[in-house]
């Protein structure tokens, strides 16, 4: 095993580590060769949360399983080719399987957009991602940038918001379309706002996540120029999932 402080040491090329990995050295850190473990980088502050990223699956899967016999784990994110090969106790049933995205400043097509940037506070906003299936950052969240929108009179059509991370890069969140309004191209709309201020403010990349399945999603973050970059499966363990009501 290397002794390293963090990811970007086993995997300094990898997107998820590079623009989206806190820079702060993680709780703890098993690494062998190009495949690395980390425990910390979890959806809510409360919770233990390992993440496995490397070339080879089996290894992935044994770096996850030595940090989780050390540690309290609430949930597993790993690449997609190792989520099979975790044993049974480290498999989540409710699974988010899902994609990272990425655009190069350099490589923003040229396009023109007719959204327009949102207060912060927007109290539009927070309804309209109630149609959403995937949306995680809503108004009030304390890393927000922004929010952007295509709006008709008074009327909120679409949103999409902006998130800032520790690598610099714009990291686009919450996209959202009316049910009604949706196939217009709206939240490219929004989306394209939201790359023009960063292709403004310097951000060295611009990044997203989707759901894998999500193919509306797909065919609008391609025509913006994205590129997608891995596929992961996320899940809390049976003790973290919450209870029903």
């Amino acid at each position: 095993m290397t002794n390293t402080r963090h990811p970007l040491e086993v995997r300094p090329d990898d997107p998820l580590v590079r623009w989206m990995g806190s820079r702060r050295p993680p709780r703890d850190l098993a690494a062998q060769g190009a495949n690395v473990a980390w425990l910390g980088r979890a959806s809510r502050d409360e919770e233990s949360w390992v993440t496995g990223l490397g070339d080879d699956p089996a290894t992935v899967v044994r770096l996850v399983m030595e940090l989780a016999e050390r540690h309290g784990v609430d949930g597993v994110t790993v690449m997609e080719p190792a989520f099979d090969l975790l044993p049974v106790h480290l498999r989540s049933s409710e699974v988010g399987r899902w994609c990272l995205w990425t655009l190069d400043p350099a490589d923003v097509p040229e396009g023109r957009t007719t959204a327009v940037d949102l207060a912060l506070d927007d109290p539009r906003i927070a309804p309209l991602l109630e149609h959403s299936d995937s949306a995680h950052i809503f108004p009030g969240h304390p890393r927000l940038v922004r929010w952007t929108g295509v709006v008709d009179g008074e009327r909120l059509l679409a949103c999409a918001g902006e998130i800032s991370e520790p690598s610099g890069a714009a990291h686009i969140v919450s996209v959202c379309t009316e049910p009604q309004s949706r196939g217009q191209g709206l939240a490219r709309a929004a989306c394209r706002r939201i790359i023009d201020h960063a292709l403004a403010d310097g951000a060295p990349m611009i990044v997203l996540e989707m759901y894998t399945a999500n193919e509306a999603g797909r065919r609008t973050y391609s025509a913006l120029g994205f590129v997608e970059r891995g596929r992961y499966v996320s899940g809390l363990l049976p003790h973290a999932l919450p209870v029903p009501s």
